[in-house]
């Protein structure tokens, strides 16, 4: 008889085991996750501030003699960029603003449109997000955009 309670404690004690490991799996999995979603909000909202510090840039200094800033490249689904100082610092500022917080450089493509009325810029930005924990959770960078149109008042 005792025999019978002893054997029925061993199989619940490994029941718990599997059950525990099965729980542990699923909950660490939801919190890199969460970890991962956290750090791509952060990302984005980053961008985000950073473009519109670019905007307000342009904005103030429009009709001031711009410094020498480098030609700003493509980036990945944003328009052709323009090749004017004051695009040039725009985006240069931007990407500035999103190195001091991220760490990391932020694609810039900065549109003058001087025959609309009022002149406009437009700032576009985009940034790919790897996997916050590759090895596993593996998924295909996110590419991050977001673009802002000023008026050049």
């Amino acid at each position: 008889m005792n025999t019978i309670k002893t054997l029925c404690r061993i199989g619940q004690a490994g029941n718990a085991t599997a059950e525990a490991s099965v729980t542990i799996s699923l909950l660490l999995l939801l919190i890199l996750g969460a970890g991962g979603f956290v750090r791509t909000l952060s990302a984005y909202n980053t961008m985000l501030l950073a473009i519109q510090e670019a905007g307000r840039y342009a904005m103030v200094h429009n009709q001031q003699l711009q410094d020498a800033c480098t030609t700003q490249r493509q980036a990945p689904r944003c328009p052709l960029p323009s090749n004017t100082a004051l695009a040039n610092c725009a985006a240069e500022v931007a990407q500035r603003r999103f190195s001091l917080y991220q760490g990391s450089n932020i694609d810039v493509s900065v549109v003058e449109d001087r025959t609309s009325s009022p002149p406009t810029i437009t700032i576009c930005a985009s940034y790919p997000v790897d996997s916050f924990v590759p090895e596993i959770l593996s998924y295909p960078p996110i590419t991050l955009a977001r673009e802002v149109t000023v008026p050049l008042i």
